[in-house]
């Protein structure tokens, strides 16, 4: 008869992988069962492998449907891997003993509603967690923090497996719900492998598994085997592939939403390095290393800090009944003391200290789908790092090495994958030569790149046909212009003539002149963006020829009959379209764009922001002049126009600046007159939007407007600077460096 020793864990903690050891070195088995897949067992004896550091996981796939896959994490003390590192180091057999993922997919696509074990769960709240009856006897409402603190903590250091053991058995005979299919056909999987191993003449069976699943394997005579056959038989299959892939603490972290309740990974690693025999030394540790921290952001902390930090901890744990301080007390103390009780520092202690900025390598020498074996070169090519903590990368494209980066991320932005995400390019680089990306990497992106794998080999192949696929497929203009520019940036010029011909037939039958309006901008930027590049782009210039004369003809029809919050959409497409005027430059165009401008000033039909908006641009293309302008503001400021009408053609018109104001009397006096003549009650109710209008002025602006109006400037005067006021020899010196400048 085969002795079996079962040791049952709840969660990945330090205090689960110790015992874990400790028990194996007293048992000395001669085959160690993990609960695990038994279809990623191929894997296990590249744990010990140079370059493999954990954290890293196991990812299960179904290779034909990406959808279905499952990552099995591992962290240094997480139990299951101490396990592994034992039975390779002491040259025993190790194996996987739960139910195959090939099974498991195969019962997922039966109910496609189950949530399985190794899978993320979206709602814990939605299981009923037996350990919490346990947990709130002992005074703790979170039955993961009670097991963390007499389980993983030293409390129950010298205490047998036998008595969670027999707490598992307790617990399951009082449960009022039956065990779900997945749990009984996997623990059925689990005692047929034991039996396996039970045949095969082993005499010292060691079977790491969830301390849940404990009774029922160490009770594996009181099953019959024909039963537990009888279960699984005739279990749908399906095909899988498994392989390693990093991992990182941000992902193992229960705030990610990971079921396996590891509650702090980097605290938790801190405990499993710390010898057994001085755990309390864990305490100062950590609070040095938060001190450390601290000091880094500028913040003055003493060895006394630390010191009175530690008290304080120690003090918690006495109140709260526990041998040694847990992380909630040591965050309490590291705030209190350190921190002086400022609460904005909890999120950086938090992701420095106790989640932790850690991601894990696997071996280059494992095999790889070639696609993540191109990726993988191009990323060392790029000299990227890979990070769970954003960073900003700011790029000058006029650089070959930070250009071949800017290709690469846009494509793996064509591929589906964020590593990289674009930001606003900081003040005083807005040439076409600077891009700024914040890099964040997820573990999850990994299996983004074997889903990639069958669009192509390599990043700029899968990029290109997967970019294909989308424009073929789609017929929205706004989409297409975007993937337009993402395939210039990320030089898949083959590409091009593909998505300018889509783009030529959907924008023909476009009839919505917002989404032609839309498009504008955006392919004026990809003219400029490239000429920098010394690309031809005359199919660009052809749809621009034809998209901008039907917008000019279609956009005052669009601006008659809506409400406010569209006309602020309109408004904003508006300023858009001028704006790329301004890039291309064209004589037609601008005529063209003055006349649409003018028939939406000039129509009674208009949304008056709108209208407001359009005579305002009018007035910086000087095809109106102050006096023309001040007609139009009394007209639109009658008596015989609503007030409220009214207010929304000033915020058209006041858009972006109100220096015109300041610089022309006449129009503030306009305005200065119509506001003074408004009743009471009118004015009142008119308010907020007048306060919403000059509330978007600066500082200085708003100031200037103040002193105006304490002034009260007579009208018909206009504030000029005479020529004898001006250094014209000191003028003339900067004229050749403002010519080179504005052209």
């Amino acid at each position: 008869m085969s002795a079996l020793s079962i040791i049952g864990i709840r969660h990945h903690g330090p205090g689960s992988a110790r015992g874990l050891v400790r028990a194996l070195l007293a048992f000395e088995p001669d085959i160690v069962l993990i609960e695990g897949p038994a279809d990623a067992e191929a894997l296990i004896v590249a744990a010990t492998l140079p370059g493999m550091v954990p954290p890293v996981a196991m990812l299960v796939y179904n290779p034909k449907n990406l959808q279905a896959a499952s990552f099995f994490p591992f962290a240094e003390f997480s139990p299951e891997w101490q396990a592994i590192q034992y039975g390779l180091a002491q040259g025993i057999p190790v194996r996987f003993m739960d139910l195959p993922m090939s099974l498991q997919f195969g019962l997922r696509e039966e109910d496609a509603q189950q949530v399985l074990h190794f899978q993320i769960n979206t709602d814990p709240a939605d299981t009923i967690d037996p350990f919490k009856k346990i947990a709130q006897l002992a005074g703790y409402s979170d039955p993961e923090r009670w097991w963390d603190t007499f389980v993983e903590g030293p409390s129950l250091q010298a205490s047998s497996e036998q008595v969670v053991l027999e707490l598992m058995r307790a617990l399951r005979d009082d449960k009022t719900l039956p065990e779900s299919r997945e749990t009984l056909l996997r623990e059925a999987w689990m005692r047929q492998t034991i039996r396996t191993a039970q045949k095969e003449g082993f005499a010292k069976i060691a079977v790491v598994c969830g301390a849940w699943h404990g009774p029922a394997l160490a009770d594996v005579g009181q099953y019959k085997a024909s039963a537990d056959a009888a279960l699984l038989k005739g279990l749908k299959k399906i095909k899988t592939e498994a392989t390693w892939i990093p991992w990182s603490f941000d992902r193992l972290a229960a705030q990610s939403g990971y079921a396996a309740g590891i509650l702090a990974p980097a605290w938790y690693r801190l405990l499993f390095q710390t010898t057994a025999d001085a755990p309390a030394t864990a305490t100062i540790q950590w609070l040095s290393q938060v001190a450390r921290l601290l000091r880094k952001e500028g913040i003055d902390t003493s060895s006394a800090h630390i010191i009175e930090a530690v008290r304080l901890a120690e003090g918690l744990a006495v109140l709260r009944n526990m041998a040694l301080p847990g992380i909630e007390e040591l965050r309490e103390a590291a705030i209190t003391v350190l921190g002086e009780g400022t609460e904005k520092l909890l999120e950086l202690i938090d992701q420095q200290l106790i989640i932790g900025d850690v991601l894990g390598t696997v071996p280059d020498k494992l095999p790889m789908p070639p696609l993540r074996a191109d990726f993988e070169q191009q990323v060392k090519s790029c000299r990227l790092e890979r990070s769970t903590v954003e960073k900003v990368v700011q790029l000058d494209l006029r650089q070959e090495a930070h250009l071949r980066k800017s290709h690469l991320l846009h494509r793996l932005q064509l591929l589906g994958m964020q590593w990289g995400k674009n930001q606003p390019v900081q003040e005083g680089k807005q040439g076409r030569f600077h891009e700024d990306w914040a890099l964040k990497w997820l573990p999850d992106y990994e299996i983004r790149l074997i889903e990639a794998g069958h669009w192509g080999n390599t990043v700029e192949d899968a990029s290109l046909r997967r970019t294909r696929r989308r424009a073929r497929e789609t017929d929205s203009l706004p989409v297409l212009v975007e993937l337009l520019t993402v395939t210039l940036k990320a030089d898949l010029t083959t590409l091009l003539p593909e998505v300018l011909q889509q783009l030529q037939q959907v924008s023909a039958l476009a009839k919505d002149a917002l989404l032609l309006a839309e498009a504008i901008l955006p392919l004026a930027e990809v003219l400029r963006y490239g000429s920098a590049r010394k690309f031809d782009l005359q199919a660009v210039t052809l749809l621009l020829e034809q998209i901008i004369p039907r917008m000019c003809l279609q956009l005052p029809v669009a601006c008659i009959g809506i409400d406010e919050d569209v006309a602020i959409d309109v408004q904003r497409k508006m300023l858009a379209v001028n704006r790329a005027l301004g890039i291309l430059a064209n004589a037609d165009y601008e005529s063209r764009w003055v006349k649409t401008l003018q028939m939406i000033g000039d129509s009674t039909a208009s949304a008056p922001l709108l209208t407001g908006f359009a005579t305002r641009l009018l007035f910086d293309k000087n095809e109106l002049s102050a006096e023309e302008t001040g007609t139009r503001m009394r007209y639109h400021w009658s008596r015989a126009q609503a007030p409220a009408e009214a207010a929304l053609w000033l915020e058209g018109f006041l858009h972006g600046s109100g220096l015109l104001l300041l610089h022309h009397t006449v129009l503030w006096q306009t305005l200065d007159t119509w506001v003074d003549e408004l009743d009471e009650a009118i004015f009142r109710e008119l308010l907020p939007l007048l306060r919403r209008t000059f509330s978007r002025f600066t500082g200085p602006e708003r100031v200037k407007m103040l002193d105006l109006a304490r002034n009260e400037p007579q009208v018909g005067v206009t504030l000029k600077v005479g020529v004898e006021d001006l250094d014209l020899e000191r003028g003339e010196a900067v004229l050749d460096i403002l010519r080179k400048i504005l052209s």
